[in-house]
């Protein structure tokens, strides 16, 4: 009887111990950090831009949306990232995060936020990979506007850890763009 029970518990053990190995594996999560700005161009405080958050809806596409905060590097344009030992030091400042940690994949496509009555549509149009570099994104804004902007990454050259400038935004005239996002 011995011998019976461990023959049966033994291939049990041996499942049990695969499968949480392979529940408990991680990936990097895909992550678009974007800092929302005034219509005077100041960045928004995290009281104010949870206002914009609870506007939106908990997913777009296949990312969460979340207010998360980005640390910067004194120059304003480098940013640490969660992990790193320097993200204490840096100047934090409240973002609107889109994130998909579950595939660790995500296509940010677009995105309606509402301002002061103002309506703002963005089309970012953002495809990250498991294996980029660049899975981290900082986006920078515009001042806040109403309109429709596509952000155009057109020669950029995918730099890790540096903030997307705002410039990047270009107003979309020929009306806007249809999606399933």
């Amino acid at each position: 009887m011995n011998c019976l029970v461990k023959n049966l518990l033994l291939p049990f053990g041996v499942l049990v111990f695969f499968v949480t190995n392979v529940s408990a594996q991680s990936c990097n999560p895909a992550v678009v950090d974007y800092i929302v700005r005034d219509e005077k161009g100041k960045i928004l405080t995290e009281t104010e831009l949870r206002v914009v958050s609870a506007q939106l809806p908990k997913t777009i596409g296949d990312a969460n949306t979340d207010v998360a905060e980005v640390s910067f590097a004194a120059d304003r344009q480098t940013y640490y990232r969660a992990e790193s030992v320097a993200y204490a030091t840096g100047k934090k400042v409240p973002s609107l995060e889109f994130a998909n940690a579950a595939t660790c994949t995500m296509h940010l496509g677009q995105v309606d936020l509402s301002y002061h009555g103002k309506p703002m549509h963005l089309i970012f149009n953002l495809d990250i990979a498991r294996a980029q570099p660049d899975r981290r994104p900082v986006i920078d804004s515009l001042p806040f506007q109403k309109g429709t902007f596509h952000l155009d990454l057109a020669g950029w050259p995918h730099s890790e850890d540096k903030l997307i400038p705002a410039r990047r935004w270009k107003r979309t005239t020929a009306g806007r763009p249809r999606s399933g996002v």
